[in-house]
């Protein structure tokens, strides 16, 4: 458990550091935290794609 929130803690430092802008880094460190869990990093329906909050992790 404690392993689960220290990851989850720096998965979300980039968005922090960037103030919640989709950045080439920040999407990259997203997209490889979607791919530890085998999912995928996408833009949520009508989501802006210059705020990292509008992706997510989901199936392909």
């Amino acid at each position: 458990m404690l392993l689960t929130l220290a990851l989850a803690a720096c998965a979300t430092a980039p968005a922090q550091r960037e103030g919640g802008l989709a950045t080439y880094d920040a999407l990259r460190d997203a997209q490889q935290a979607c791919a530890a869990k085998g999912l995928t990093l996408k833009l949520r329906d009508q989501g802006n794609a210059r705020r990292l909050d509008h992706w997510s992790c989901q199936k392909d």
